[in-house]
């Protein structure tokens, strides 16, 4: 089990586990805006924590601020949602990453496998997402974006909760 300086990533990875599932609920009219509100900030919160151990935490850090800026942007020039969204992927790559490098070392590799399948199946989903957000932006082509993004757009909910699980078993490793 995670051992001093490693419980600090724990209880990081927790927050930001409990920060993603608080997001979760941002469908639920006002009341979903202020739980995605607290989740954001927990996310943060927990990224800031785990930093204080591994680097690669705060460029995670540090590329969420900057995607929420884009998404802020995004309101008033579409396009930067797309850059937003490829940000958001790099800030799961370096948590996946990062975190399946230490609970290697820690000795759970079933998690830090996960891990890595979790960044893999992410990096599709961008992919496919920000090449249908493109295609969008071509009249004739709207439609046959719109049919990629539908199985794309389920396979990024899987992702999702893919993630969740993963800092869910890492943190409850580490701390």
């Amino acid at each position: 089990m995670g051992y001093g300086k490693y419980s600090a990533v724990g209880r990081g990875l927790n927050k930001i586990f409990v920060g993603g599932i608080l997001s979760i609920f941002s469908f639920i009219p006002l009341l979903g805006s202020i739980l995605a509100l607290v989740g954001l900030i927990l996310t943060l919160v927990g990224l800031n924590e785990a930093s204080q151990v591994e680097y690669d935490y705060k460029t995670a850090f540090m590329l969420s601020i900057a995607a929420i800026v884009l998404n802020v942007l995004g309101l008033f020039l579409p396009f930067m949602n797309l850059i937003a969204s490829i940000l958001n992927f790099a800030v799961v790559y370096c948590i996946c990453n990062t975190t399946a490098a230490i609970l290697d070392a820690e000795g759970d590799g079933d998690t830090a496998a996960k891990g890595r399948f979790v960044w893999k199946l992410y990096v599709v989903c961008t992919i496919i997402m920000v090449v249908c957000g493109l295609l969008a932006l071509i009249p004739g082509v709207v439609i046959l974006a719109a049919l990629v993004i539908i199985p794309t757009a389920i396979a990024s909910v899987v992702a999702g909760i893919q993630y969740l699980i993963f800092l869910y078993r890492a943190s409850n490793f580490l701390s």
